[in-house]
């Protein structure tokens, strides 16, 4: 991901991070491949991947151009995308707020999870639109946690406890990160009023189940909030040691956030 310095809650160059960064590859890349397909990127393509973090996107274009075609993959924190090896991608470390892109140089700006975490998103997606070319398409997917929600079987005071501790996590990231938990809602409108044309949008959500990918994401995420959600008064210690073995029983099943995604194409 990239944000304005200071804005991110999670350093990619801890171990843990890394893990929870696979993880989201692992509940997200499908979704976005088939995005990222239906837009037409084939061989040949100029690629811009924003914030890339764990690099499995920008992998994923560097086959999918060839040798023909560029990858170009920005973070502020470019530690696990240094692992990425292939001819036809520039790792860059880059701030969207602030550091200069080429002009209409891009057939794809691909982003997820970025632009929630940026005090002005519109600015950022208006320099991400002057890097397109003439027709290039601007993918991007933010979440909307207006649907995190624990699964009806569980007992009231595990439901309970699952709605605090969303509720602790969004409080914490908006107050001490900038990140707007509800950004999903905004994104098509944001597309629309930076002018772009053919305009459009999906959400998906999942059933995620605890011991897999999803209880793991929360785990690796509330993990790392740990200190700050027990100041929020809203959990506590014990709370979250339970939440934990939680993520990890089978039993739990939560509702996830809603991945928004949406699209357009810069006017030829």
């Amino acid at each position: 991901m990239t944000a304005t310095e200071g804005s991110y809650a999670f350093e990619n160059a801890r171990a843990i991070q890394r893990e929870r960064l696979r993880t989201l590859e692992a509940l997200l890349d499908e979704g976005t491949i088939r995005y990222l397909e239906a837009r037409g990127v084939e061989r040949g393509w100029r690629c811009l991947e924003v914030g890339a973090g764990g690099g499995s996107v920008a992998g994923w274009l560097c086959e999918r151009v060839g040798p023909d075609g560029s990858v170009t993959a920005t973070d502020l924190d470019t530690t696990v995308l240094a692992e990425l090896s292939h001819p036809n991608l520039e790792i860059k470390v880059h701030d969207v707020l602030a550091d200069d892109l080429p002009e209409r140089a891009f057939d794809l700006v691909h982003m997820r999870l970025l632009l929630a975490w940026l005090g002005e998103p519109g600015i950022a997606l208006g320099r991400l639109i002057d890097a397109l070319a003439p027709g290039g398409w601007l993918v991007a997917e933010e979440m909307d946690f207006v649907s995190a929600a624990p699964g009806p079987r569980l007992g009231a005071d595990e439901r309970d406890l699952i709605e605090r501790a969303v509720q602790a996590h969004n409080l914490v990231l908006a107050e001490q990160n900038r990140f707007d938990p509800f950004y999903g809602r905004r994104l098509v409108g944001d597309l629309e009023e930076a002018g772009l044309a053919g305009i459009g949008c999906e959400g998906r959500a999942y059933m995620w189940q605890g011991g897999g990918p999803g209880g793991t994401i929360w785990r690796l995420t509330l993990v790392q909030l740990r200190d700050a959600m027990i100041a929020s008064g809203l959990v506590t210690s014990a709370d979250l040691d339970a939440l934990f073995d939680l993520c990890d029983d089978p039993r739990l099943r939560i509702l996830s956030q809603v991945v928004m995604a949406a699209w357009g194409r810069r006017a030829a």
